[in-house]
C-alpha cells in the first residue's frame, strides 16, 4: 500500500470515533443476522452497544448507513486525488481500488465485508441507500476530476464519466457477491474497469 491510501494518522478523538463505529456496525449485524435487518431497531443497536441513539444517527444518519458504512471510502477519495496527477481517471480508480481493496481484505476479516454485502445486496433499504450513496460519490470524483481537467463538474462529459466509473465498482461488488465470492474482489474490479477502458464494447 502506497503512502497516498493508506489513512493518515488519527487524533484520539478520531481513534475514539473510529473505535465506537466499528463497534455498533458489529454489534448491529450480530443483531441483523439474528433478528432480521426489518426487525432491529435503532433503539435496539444502540441498547446493545451501550451507547445512545442520538450517538448512532450522528455517526451513520440512518440504520442503513451502518452497513454500508465504509472507513476507506474517505480514504480513496483522497488518493484518486492524489493519483489523478500523473494518470488518466480509468488508471487511477484502478490503482486506488486494487490497493485499498487489498489492504481493507487484509486488514479486516472478510466474513464481515461478506456479511455486509449480503445486506447490501438483499435488503431493498439497503440497496436503496447504497445507489445514494454512489450518487454521492459521482458528484465529488466529479469535483476532482473537475480541479485536474479544468472541465465543468456539472457537464455532461464528467457526468457520464463519473456516473460510469461509480457504476463499474458497484456492479463488481454485486458481481462478487452474485457469484458467491467465487473470484477475488480485486480481479472482479480490475475485470470492471477494463470493460471502460475498451470502450464498453463487448467483445
Amino acid at each position: 500500500m502506497t503512502q497516498s491510501t493508506t489513512q493518515q494518522p488519527l487524533g484520539l478523538r478520531e481513534r475514539k470515533k473510529l473505535k465506537a463505529m466499528r463497534h455498533i456496525q458489529d454489534v448491529a449485524l450480530n443483531l441483523f443476522d439474528r433478528d432480521g435487518y426489518a426487525h432491529v431497531t435503532i433503539e435496539r443497536i444502540a441498547s446493545e452497544a451501550e451507547v445512545s441513539p442520538s450517538s448512532i444517527y450522528r455517526y451513520f444518519g440512518t440504520k442503513e448507513m451502518i452497513v454500508l458504512w465504509d472507513e476507506w471510502d474517505p480514504v480513496m477519495l483522497r488518493a484518486f486525488d492524489d493519483k489523478l496527477a500523473a494518470r488518466d481517471p480509468i488508471s487511477a480508480l484502478r490503482e486506488v481500488l486494487t490497493e485499498v481493496v487489498t489492504t481493507a481484505l487484509f486488514q479486516q476479516d472478510e466474513r464481515l465485508i461478506r456479511r455486509r454485502m449480503h445486506y447490501t445486496m438483499t435488503e431493498p433499504a439497503i440497496r436503496d441507500g447504497l445507489n445514494r450513496q454512489a450518487d454521492v460519490m459521482a458528484a465529488e470524483l466529479a469535483q476532482v476530476l473537475a480541479k485536474h481537467t479544468g472541465r465543468d463538474p456539472d457537464g455532461l462529459e464528467l457526468r457520464v464519466v463519473t456516473a460510469a466509473l461509480i457504476a463499474a465498482f458497484v456492479e463488481a461488488i454485486a458481481y462478487w457477491h452474485d457469484s458467491g465470492y467465487r473470484d477475488s474482489l480485486r480481479d472482479i474490479v480490475d475485470g470492471a474497469l477494463d470493460v471502460i477502458s475498451r470502450g464498453l464494447r463487448v467483445e
